[in-house]
């Protein structure tokens, strides 16, 4: 999966979050979750990194993983809507079992790990997340050619486990595993094919203390919803870089766009764009087209809807566009923008979203929003 935006996406959302469930948990001393704890075994493949080989890559891959949950108790009209799902950090090492190209890793994580639905004793549950990778071998085009996956030292990463877990006893529980793993630097450094592992898993759970009670009142902590029709301003920037050797690029935006909130936790968007990329030179080389005579225009604009997904002062942010005004013509008709968005005050926020086309990373765009 090529320029993955997904692990860079995951990695925003919880580094944001976390620290914001954190203060909130420690600022009321009458609910407080409990923590378990746990280890989980890994043995997987490889979707391929490199031209040459085969789709998917068995090599005894394989990983260990330590990790702690804690309990939310519903406090947050989000942890009830969520059906008070577990926040969660873990401590990852893979090896890849092809040590000149690839090396080792490892990662810190942080997740969110929810109920999904009871089946028998246990139940099926989801745990999302993301976090930061350091690997030791990467990219390099004199001594390391061939690893066209991890382009610089450390790298975002994506988890996502789907697990039953059974209880072996009121604090004891056995976990059988499906994961997926993708490590990825969003495009900041190439080459960046990203390494893409679906693994089969067996851990245990072990929580000292019985769960926390928790809130059952539904209308105790829910937020009024501010439905006016707002008007938002962004301004961001962002760098990439576009051939293998290469130095990075600015890239500027801004956004004007209409919002309403028609939920909780639901908002909807729809603006313009107005970008101006620096590597339009470099995309030209990239693609092997013509490079164009005279005067380069380095403008783009384009039209987009959007959606919101309010977690707190937190939103998860989705947006498709379709360009209007694009004279190079190097990239298709139409964008998307994955990412975050946190509320520092009433009428201004930051956020950090990634640019794709059809998938592809294109920039990750560091802004400031006003809204009015």
């Amino acid at each position: 999966m090529p320029r993955s935006f997904r692990a860079f996406f995951l990695f925003l959302l919880l580094s944001f979050s976390l620290p914001t469930f954190s203060q909130d948990q420690q600022s009321t001393s009458d609910l407080k979750g409990s923590w378990s704890y746990g280890v989980n075994g890994y043995y997987g493949a490889y979707f391929r990194y490199r031209s040459g080989l085969s789709l998917l890559n068995y090599s005894n891959l394989h990983g260990v993983e330590l990790y702690a949950n804690k309990q939310t108790t519903g406090k947050r009209f989000w942890e009830r809507k969520y059906k008070l799902p577990f926040i969660g950090f873990a401590l990852s090492y893979f090896n890849y079992m092809v040590p000149d190209e690839l090396g080792e890793s490892v990662t810190v994580t942080s997740y969110l790990d929810g109920p999904i639905t009871k089946i028998g004793k246990g139940s099926l549950r989801y745990n999302l997340g993301t976090g930061l990778v350091y690997t030791t071998h990467h990219y390099n085009s004199t001594s390391n050619e061939n690893n066209k996956a991890i382009g610089s030292p450390i790298t975002f990463s994506l988890r996502g486990n789907l697990r039953y877990e059974y209880p072996l006893s009121d604090r004891l529980f056995l976990n059988a595993i499906f994961a997926f793993r993708h490590f990825s630097n969003g495009s900041l450094n190439q080459s960046n094919n990203g390494m893409n592992m679906p693994l089969l898993g067996l851990g245990v759970r072990y929580q000292p203390k019985a769960l926390a009670k928790v809130i059952t009142d539904q209308d105790s902590t829910a937020p009024e919803i501010d439905k006016r029709l707002r008007m938002n301003i962004r301004i961001a920037a962002g760098v990439k870089e576009v051939l293998r050797d290469d130095f990075k690029h600015p890239v500027y935006m801004m956004s004007a766009y209409a919002s309403k909130q028609v939920t909780h936790t639901n908002s909807f968007m729809l603006g313009v764009d107005a970008i101006h990329d620096t590597a339009i030179g470099e995309e030209y080389l990239n693609q092997g087209t013509n490079y164009p005579e005279g005067y380069l225009d380095k403008r783009s604009a384009g039209v987009f809807i959007g959606h919101e997904l309010h977690l707190s002062k937190l939103s998860m942010v989705f947006h498709f566009g379709r360009y209007m005004y694009q004279p190079h013509g190097l990239f298709p008709d139409f964008y998307q923008r994955y990412g975050l968005k946190y509320m520092i005050f009433k009428n201004l926020s930051a956020s950090a979203l990634l640019m794709a086309h059809d998938g592809h990373a294109n920039v990750i765009e560091w802004g400031l929003g006003f809204h009015l």
